[in-house]
């Protein structure tokens, strides 16, 4: 049976919100983005692991979100995510990791399997979501975690920064947004927080919410 890490990136610097931490703080219906996301994924991993950026955050993560999951501190200073990349990827204990942002109130389980599925069946590292336009989803991607682990550490010594770096040196295989639209029309699974009025349009999506969360 293939066993399913789900790793959830935290550390972020949240600069177009007042608050520094967007995934705790900001809330649709009464909880935080966290929340959500973690309530999204839960039935189908063997692990949640969340990345933190540091010890403060970690503590208020434990206060604030419910669930059982784990939380790894980010081990690198100016890397972006890719320090959640490597210290989440370092933490699972399963070779089929899904990477997103702590910020996807809305991540569909059932994309999420489609992907853990695709990966399973073939030979890549990686499964990547890519659009018409060609903008892929790095943040909402599945990935071997060997192979993945080993790039992300190639591309940090080279002092790289940037998510394509990794893609760069791993098989991928781009999944045509067209296909995921056969289960999530509207495609809210890949909807993130980024600005103010984010909050606004996601809290409009009420169908979107799950039964325990709109009861809340």
């Amino acid at each position: 049976m293939m066993c399913k890490s789900i790793i959830i990136l935290a550390g972020g610097k949240s600069r177009r919100f007042q608050s520094n931490d967007k995934c705790i703080s900001l809330t649709i219906n009464s909880l935080p983005l966290l929340q959500h996301t973690i309530n999204r994924v839960k039935g189908i991993a063997d692990e949640i692991i969340v990345a933190a950026g540091n010890s403060i955050q970690s503590m208020e993560i434990r206060k604030r979100i419910n669930g059982d999951f784990d939380i790894v501190l980010d081990s690198l200073n100016d890397f972006g995510p890719l320090s959640g990349f490597l210290s989440g990827l370092e933490h699972a204990s399963c070779d089929f990791c899904l990477i997103i942002g702590c910020d996807m109130p809305f991540i569909n389980p059932e994309v999420v399997k489609l992907m853990f599925g695709l990966l399973s069946a073939s030979g890549y590292d990686a499964i990547v979501p890519r659009w018409e336009n060609g903008m892929l989803e790095p943040l909402h991607s599945v990935y071997r975690r060997d192979p993945t682990l080993a790039a992300v550490m190639t591309t940090v010594k080279e002092r790289k920064m940037r998510i394509s770096n990794i893609l760069a040196r791993l098989r991928v295989y781009f999944v045509p947004v067209a296909r995921i639209r056969a289960i999530d029309s509207e495609l809210k699974t890949f909807m993130n927080i980024n600005t103010p009025a984010d909050i606004g349009a996601a809290k409009k999506h009420k169908r979107y919410y799950s039964v325990k969360e709109s009861n809340l």
